[in-house]
């Protein structure tokens, strides 16, 4: 079994190679391209995740090195049968509004995914990924969220974490249905 990504080592990675993009941000990136066709292009997601690349750049080498292997994750993670798929966030020690933060940009990556795999009209969708996508698109833009009650806020988050993560399941069967294998009686 593969190490899992972990979420600060990534980040630290990203942020010492001035990538374009979070930690959260880019295995949405990857998880919204994948969903939509499962044999994207893991090259041209670093591309897009560290913008202009420098081969003599040791940071930059270590970060694309860990971005490649969260790649390979999430595309193993989305074909798991046993729904083994993850958000890529900060843990639960992190300050509630960095978690928020993270969620919402994991959500808006995934629709930018989507969208650079070749979906342009979500009216062309399953009814069920295209209200997905628009409450990814909600999470992703509704800006600061009230976090006065502390235990309220946490199970929300949770709660909202999870739909994501079922969706981003719901979203990647409807447009790739696992193929499976026959069975010969």
């Amino acid at each position: 079994m593969i190490k899992p990504i972990d979420f600060f080592e990534l980040e630290g990675a990203l942020l010492k190679a001035n990538a374009e993009y979070s930690a959260s941000e880019a295995q949405a990136i990857a998880s919204g391209m994948l969903s939509v066709n499962i044999a994207s292009d893991k090259i041209a997601w670093v591309q897009l995740v560290f913008g202009e690349i420098d081969a003599d750049d040791s940071a930059q080498t270590n970060a694309i090195k860990l971005s490649g292997e969260l790649f390979e994750q999430t595309k193993m993670q989305l074909q798991d049968s046993n729904l083994g798929f993850e958000l890529l966030l900060p843990d639960e020690d992190e300050p509630l509004q960095t978690r928020i933060v993270s969620l919402q940009q994991w959500c808006s990556g995934f629709v930018l995914g989507t969208a650079l795999a070749g979906v342009k009209d979500k009216q062309s969708l399953p009814e069920d990924s295209r209200e997905l996508l628009a409450d990814f698109t909600e999470i992703g833009t509704s800006g600061e969220l009230d976090v006065e009650d502390v235990e309220a806020s946490e199970e929300a988050l949770e709660e909202i974490s999870e739909y994501v993560r079922m969706g981003v399941l719901l979203i990647n069967e409807e447009l790739q249905p696992i193929k499976q294998s026959t069975l010969i009686h």
